[in-house]
């Protein structure tokens, strides 16, 4: 379940940004930025690809540039992690602000994965728990309503015999 859902924006170095045609998978430089999204915007999702706004193909690296391709799930190149700091991109093809790139490996992904079935799993079972918890109330205020019903009738039934 590949979404874009973690981060979105510009990736700047030094006020420029990081720029993409979307075209020719090589021609990503970096470029005064505009602000108007388009091939400035990059989306990062929860599994860690890097997404161009523009056409929406993956950042990837070819050992030596970096290049905009149809994203690909199966190859590792495709994947980033990000740790802070003012440093580089894909080793040192790019360097930008405030996210480090570097590989987010298979067993990282399952992980993040996993995590995320962990926390799902969680919400599930306290939605079963919560629901749970309400039928066991109502069947204990329909309990004392029946019993508070059957004291009334014997009671009644106490009435008419004397």
């Amino acid at each position: 379940s590949s979404g874009i859902n973690a981060e979105y924006g510009e990736i700047k170095n030094d006020g420029r940004c990081l720029d993409g045609d979307g075209e020719n998978p090589r021609n990503i430089m970096l470029y005064e930025c505009h602000g108007l999204n388009g091939n400035q915007q990059w989306f990062i999702t929860e599994e860690g690809m890097v997404k161009h706004g523009g056409s929406g193909k993956c950042l990837t690296h070819d050992g030596r540039f970096l290049l905009l391709l149809p994203c690909d799930q199966n190859d590792d190149r495709f994947y980033w992690k990000f740790t802070g700091g003012n440093v580089e991109v894909a080793k040192k093809f790019y360097a930008i602000h405030s996210k480090q790139f570097s590989y987010r490996t298979k067993a990282e992904r399952e992980e993040v994965q996993r995590e995320r079935e962990r926390k799902e799993k969680e919400k599930s079972d306290l939605k079963k728990r919560e629901k749970q918890e309400a039928e066991e109330k109502k069947k204990k205020e329909e309990k004392e309503k029946k019993m508070e019903e059957e004291e009334r009738a014997r009671k009644e039934k106490e009435k008419k015999k004397q």
